[in-house]
């Protein structure tokens, strides 16, 4: 048997347990922060806030409506009530209210808009709140599959954690040393390469016929001349 066997079986759950545990990540991130909630929830914030200052600014504008009219009515009852003793003081209050006037309609018309665009903003937040509510309710019929997949990849890395430690007792401390040396540099985790048609399957190297025959039979790992990893004919 080829000494690098032992360390191929090992590398194929090596990888598996790569790719698992990558799946279970994703799945964990996807559990805990979903993206689509989130953007639908920013969108929902944003709105809220919007509303909230309409809302402010509305009732600014009706707190000032309301000052111009007690300063109307109280120059009214100064007009209506026979305290003016002069023309000139008589002209100038008469204008004054007209004036006043005046700038309340101008105010009120200012208000009916603000009004307008605090009922838009209301239905927006409506909107944005049928969004999360929207997006949450998929997400959350998503999670179960996600939480079923989660279940299962657990059950899998553990397995294959097992597996991987009885393979491991078996093999040479130093060929492990290797392979593990091997696997943190490579690209993909590939410290073992599998040879085809007696070439390295990795960079296509093909080996000299001794090193061909220690990949095969030999006592020690043999290595590839071309990118340094453990050979293994199959």
């Amino acid at each position: 048997m080829s000494k690098a066997e032992p360390l191929y079986r090992l590398q194929l759950l090596d990888i598996d347990l790569d790719k698992a545990r990558r799946q279970l990540n994703e799945i964990e991130d996807a559990l805990n922060s979903n993206p689509a909630v989130n953007h639908a929830r920013t969108e929902l914030a944003a709105a809220q806030l919007a509303q909230h200052k309409q809302s402010i600014e509305v009732k600014s504008l009706e707190l000032e409506a309301r000052s111009m009219d007690d300063r109307i009515k109280a120059d009214e009852d100064r007009l209506y009530k026979g305290n003016i003793r002069t023309p000139k003081e008589l002209v100038d209050l008469q204008h004054e209210i007209e004036i006043l006037k005046r700038n309340r309609g101008a105010h009120e018309d200012n208000l009916l808009n603000m009004m307008l665009a605090l009922d838009e903003a209301a239905e927006v937040v409506q909107r944005c709140q049928a969004a999360v509510d929207e997006a949450t309710r998929h997400w959350q019929e998503d999670s179960v599959l996600l939480r079923e997949t989660r279940s299962q990849l657990r059950d899998r890395i553990s397995a294959n954690e097992e597996r991987r430690e009885a393979i491991c007792i078996a093999i040479p401390r130093a060929d492990l040393a290797t392979y593990t040396g091997l696997r943190a540099r490579k690209a993909g985790g590939v410290a073992v390469s599998s040879m085809k048609n007696d070439a390295c399957s990795q960079c296509g190297e093909s080996p000299s016929s001794v090193l061909l025959q220690q990949a095969r039979t030999g006592g020690n790992l043999a290595l590839c001349n071309g990118c340094g990893r453990i050979l293994f004919p199959g």
